[in-house]
């Protein structure tokens, strides 16, 4: 197999990048319009053969301690010659540098080659999705909207959620999925994006800048999924968005009620598989150069405690912490 040269995109890449995900996927892509936004604020990688771009990858670290790896292009004529393979290796070797223990990817279903790529990767499938797209409403809801805080007891529904449990875990928030645990349910808690209305619950995030329009974002977690699905595109006009997307686990009664409450296939992602790999923490090297408090501990053998009196020795608790 060849063995790919990688190295990190810059904004310099962005022309090539977009030849590469119209190669790939059609000139309708959706990476295409936020390639800037990936370039600037994210970390991307790309392989090459000589000076071209013939694939690429996104990492990003996630707050639940996992790293996605996303966007995921391979030029079609270096397809099955593992550079989708070499881009993962690279970004898993970043993630084991990072601490991160775990990788997650979504795929196509329908993208046979890149199934086979990943799970030659090491990636094991844990759940599939379905992602819906509704425009909003030009109704405003008539039920008031509010902000959740976390409390033990909407733990305990949220624990027992048929969205959650159908998804085998995770949940989608900001076009990645984490694992919805008591800790995640508290971190997105305290990030304003649980809200509720009529007992019916959901996770919000709205996204502003990376896209030509507004969209919001929107996983349902407790209530009846049809009144959810029915409601979602209401509150997206009146939180100032033109449409509002979902991903459901890919269950026959959740794709119904998506249809029958207007909700369209995205073209994107009708069967998505969510795959991840564990992985193990690269173990630091052993550190051989003194902290300045054991140099100061050192030096004052000889000369004293005169450095410590005028403010200079190891006197802070904290002394070491600055070369650690």
């Amino acid at each position: 197999m060849t063995e790919w040269r990688t190295r990190r995109a810059s904004l310099y890449d962005e022309a090539a990048l977009a030849d590469l995900c119209r190669a790939a996927v059609g000139p309708d892509d959706y990476v295409v319009e936020f390639l800037e936004d990936l370039l600037l604020r994210g970390v991307t990688y790309v392989a090459l053969d000589g000076d071209r771009i013939v694939g690429m990858m996104t990492y990003q670290e996630v707050f639940d301690g996992s790293a996605w790896l996303g966007q995921a292009r391979t030029h079609p004529a270096y397809r099955r010659r593992g550079v989708a393979s070499a881009l993962v290796e690279v970004l898993e070797g970043l993630a084991g540098r990072k601490g991160v223990r775990a990788a997650r990817l979504l795929t196509e279903a329908a993208n046979r080659a890149g199934v086979a790529s990943f799970t030659r990767a090491g990636f094991r499938e844990v759940a599939r999705f379905a992602r819906f797209s509704a425009k909003a409403s030009v109704e405003s809801p008539r039920f008031p909207l509010a902000q959740l805080r976390f409390t033990e007891d909407l733990w305990a529904a949220l624990e027992r959620s048929p969205f959650v449990r159908q998804g085998k875990g995770y949940v989608s928030y900001g076009y990645v999925f984490v694992r919805f645990d008591r800790a995640t349910a508290h971190y997105l808690a305290s990030l304003g994006a649980l809200w509720e209305w009529d007992g019916h619950v959901v996770l919000l995030d709205e996204v502003r800048e990376a896209f030509s329009e507004d969209l919001l974002n929107a996983t349902p977690l407790l209530g009846p999924p049809e009144e959810i699905l029915r409601d979602l595109p209401r509150i997206s006009r009146a939180r100032g968005a033109s449409r509002v997307e979902t991903f459901l686990p890919l269950d026959r009664r959740f794709v119904a009620h998506a249809h029958e409450a207007g909700f369209e296939p995205a073209t994107w992602g009708q069967e998505a598989i969510l795959a991840e790999k564990p992985l193990v923490a690269a173990k630091a090297p052993a550190r051989t150069r003194k902290t300045y408090a054991e140099l100061y501990a050192s030096r004052s053998r000889f000369t004293g405690p005169t450095s410590a009196a005028h403010g200079h020795g190891a006197s802070d608790v904290h002394e070491d912490r600055w070369n650690a």
